[in-house]
């Protein structure tokens, strides 16, 4: 077992854990980094670079199809829905060496690839080596959240993590979520051949500005993406191929492939976070103004710190605490 004493404990290696510690280790203070899981966390293995990277695809295939108005004879383009994905998986593998291990090492960062949990105000256990540090931040990031929805745990569905995986295209997705996450994944998977329907318990699109959400979504339609709004699931059932969505109303909507894309919660549960007297809310960890939780030595910035989970806020919040 490792006794280590660190000035910067950052806890998370997505994008606003990486952030600090880069901008920390060059003005030349100890860093620690922990990561239990991959390097480059939700943003470049299953966020912003794979559903960017779907979306250009799509756009690819899209504008097969829409050049008419400007004298392009449109065509109808042939899709290999594996070989998009095969992009996918190459956009990701041409950003992870800047967000490596062999990388945050070369600038002189300490990087244990274990989960941590507090035991103490500014201690952490992780696997064998304990870390006393001057200062912690959290940067854990956030995990789909799944609704109890009755049948649900009886339904393969998939989320972010598990959808850049598949390689065969669906015939008809159905997406139960009308934020960022399912209205994106609802254009690219239309622009490659699947039928959509997007299934949203309250407003597509509900978070932002409705004038220009109704621009978004009118535009969506005439795609030919189903947005069914004000309809929340009551119940899932059937099995892979045949999946049915029932809606409180009592409409049922049929399709091949279920993705949740409900929202998010954040990685704050296994940190064991009332040994270093740190608070709670409902989105994530309660913090000041600075980003301060209620240990004054520990700081929580991204998802983790309960506010809008968009990888830029958490680069902001990097610049914050560096």
């Amino acid at each position: 077992m490792a006794e280590i004493k660190t000035d910067i404990l950052v806890i998370g290696a997505g994008s606003g854990g990486l952030s600090v510690a880069a901008g920390a280790v060059q003005m030349g203070a100890d860093v620690t980094l922990l990561e239990g899981h991959k390097m480059g966390g939700d943003c470049l293995n299953y966020g912003c670079v794979p559903s960017k990277a779907l979306l250009a695809a799509g756009h690819a295939a899209h504008a097969m199809t829409s050049g008419a108005a400007m004298g392009i004879t449109p065509v109808a383009p042939q899709i290999d829905y594996a070989a998009a994905k095969d992009h996918v998986a190459h956009a990701i593998a041409t950003i992870e060496p800047v967000d490596s291990q062999e990388r945050f090492e070369g600038l002189g960062v300490r990087v244990i690839r274990a989960f941590g949990h507090f035991t103490g105000p500014n201690t952490v256990q992780a696997g064998d080596d304990t870390i006393t540090a001057r200062r912690i931040v959290i940067a854990t990031g956030s995990r789909p959240f799944v609704p109890p929805i009755p049948g649900l745990d009886t339904v393969p569905y998939l989320t972010n993590e598990t959808l850049f995986d598949l390689r065969t295209r669906p015939d008809h997705l159905l997406i139960i979520g009308g934020g960022p996450i399912g209205m994106e994944m609802a254009q690219s998977h239309r622009r490659l051949g699947c039928e959509v329907t997007v299934i949203e318990g309250a407003k597509a699109l509900g978070k932002d500005d409705p004038e220009l959400a109704s621009v978004v979504l009118d535009h969506l339609r005439g795609e030919g993406i189903s947005i069914e709004q004000d309809a929340p699931a009551a119940a899932v059932r059937g099995k892979a191929g045949e999946i049915e969505v029932e809606v409180k109303d009592g409409r049922v909507f049929k399709g091949t492939h279920l993705l949740i894309a409900v929202g998010r919660q954040a990685n704050t549960d296994k940190l064991n976070l009332s040994a270093a007297g740190i608070e709670t809310t409902k989105t994530g960890l309660k913090v000041d103004d600075r980003l301060r939780t209620t240990n004054k030595r520990v700081y929580a910035i991204g998802d983790a710190a309960g506010g809008l989970q968009f990888t830029h806020v958490a680069g902001y919040h990097a610049g914050l605490i560096i």
